[in-house]
């Protein structure tokens, strides 16, 4: 029993770490979240980013193939609207970037880290990639054990991996934030927009060709 938890354990991290590694959208928002505003207004961003990761991998694990025959019907549409969200707000963060360039000045961010936190959730929610992931990964679980600790130990060991990587990009981007100039946070920030609205653009054509 304790070898099942285990493997669970590690299959938890792994998948924790596999969904929250590959740079999309919500990695770069984290990173300009921490340079523009500091590392605490990054870990507020990366906690909502993995406190989705922790609801989607419960349901995955708690629901399986019912939450997958539910939702598979619907995927292209939140795709597509995922798509255009993150276009929407690279396009406003573009702007203001562009602003604060121009004016030689800081860009200002309004919220306060609740906020921060919460709009991360909505734009992690929207990501339909990330319960589909989970869902794939939702019968490693009954496969492993049978035991009742076994889901908690995956879902709990798959949201504090998935922590731990979006809390090092906020440390990361504070730490960028911290040591360059101020001319150079607004130059990068112009490359993070810029790079948000790439990656929105992709997966509005990658939603619009499934549809």
């Amino acid at each position: 029993m304790t070898h099942d938890l285990l493997v669970l354990a590690l299959a938890g991290f792994a998948a924790g770490f596999a969904i929250a590694m590959p740079v999309g959208a919500i990695a770069v928002l984290i990173l300009r979240e921490g340079m523009v505003r500091g590392v605490r207004y990054g870990l507020a961003a990366g906690a909502g980013a993995a406190s989705v990761d922790l609801l989607y991998c419960t349901l995955a694990v708690a629901l399986g193939a019912t939450l997958s025959d539910a939702i598979e019907g619907a995927l292209p549409t939140l795709a597509l609207v995922s798509g255009l969200v993150i276009i929407g707000i690279g396009v406003f963060q573009l702007v203001a970037a562009i602003r604060a360039h121009a004016e030689s000045t800081q860009e200002v961010v309004a919220g306060s880290k609740l906020a921060v936190y919460w709009r991360f959730v909505a734009l992690t929610a929207l990501n339909p990639a990330t319960i589909v992931y989970f869902l794939a990964l939702s019968a490693v679980v009954t496969t492993v054990t049978t035991s009742v600790a076994g889901p908690i130990v995956f879902v709990a060991c798959t949201a504090l991996a998935s922590l731990i990587w979006q809390s090092a990009l906020a440390v990361v981007g504070g730490l960028v934030g911290a040591n360059v100039s101020e001319r150079a946070v607004r130059t990068l920030g112009l490359v993070a927009a810029c790079a948000i609205i790439a990656l929105g653009v992709v997966a509005v054509v990658a939603a619009a060709t499934r549809l």
